[in-house]
C-alpha cells in the first residue's frame, strides 16, 4: 500500500474512532483524537438558504473537547451516529476531509443530519486539529411503533 493510501486508512480509523466512542457513551476518550491546540465549532444552517451558517458553539484545546463532547454521550441520550461519504485529501503532514453525518438519539428517535469539515495534523500519528460540524436538519421524534407479538 503506498504511503498516501495508508495516511488515509488511518485518517478514515480517526474519524470512525470518534464515532464510535460517541456511539459507547465514551465522549471523553474523543479528547485523545485531537491535538493540543485543536479547534472544534457546531454551527447549524438551513439547506437551501444564502444565509450563513450560525455558530452554536466552539471550543478550542483538547480537554475543552473532551469535556464537551463528554457531556453530549451521557447514557439517557445514547447517540448512534452514522458516517457517509467520506473524502481525506493529504498533504505531507496535514490533511483534510469532509463527510456526511447522520445521528439517532437512541431514547427519543430523534435524527440529525450534518456535514464535518475536518483538519488534520500527523503528531506522532493523527489527530484532529479542527473540526467543524454543520447541522443541516433535525427531524422530529419518530411516535414509537407497536410491538408485534
Amino acid at each position: 500500500m503506498s504511503e498516501r493510501l495508508a495516511h488515509r486508512a488511518a485518517i478514515a480509523d480517526l474519524v470512525h474512532t470518534y464515532a464510535k466512542h460517541v456511539r459507547d457513551g465514551n465522549g471523553g476518550a474523543c479528547a485523545d483524537l485531537f491535538t493540543a491546540d485543536a479547534v472544534f465549532e457546531v454551527r447549524e444552517a438551513i439547506v437551501g438558504s444564502e444565509a450563513a451558517a450560525r455558530t452554536r458553539s466552539k471550543l478550542t484545546g483538547r480537554d475543552a473537547i473532551g469535556a464537551y463532547v463528554g457531556r453530549t454521550t451521557v447514557p439517557a441520550a445514547r447517540v448512534c451516529p452514522l458516517i457517509y461519504n467520506l473524502l481525506i485529501d493529504v498533504n505531507g503532514r496535514e490533511a483534510t476531509s469532509t463527510c456526511v453525518m447522520t445521528s439517532i438519539v437512541w431514547s427519543t428517535g430523534q435524527q440529525l443530519v450534518g456535514e464535518y469539515q475536518d483538519k488534520y495534523r500527523d503528531e506522532n500519528g493523527w489527530r484532529f486539529s479542527s473540526r467543524v460540524f454543520t447541522i443541516m436538519g433535525e427531524l422530529p421524534p419518530r411516535p414509537a411503533s407497536p410491538r408485534q407479538t
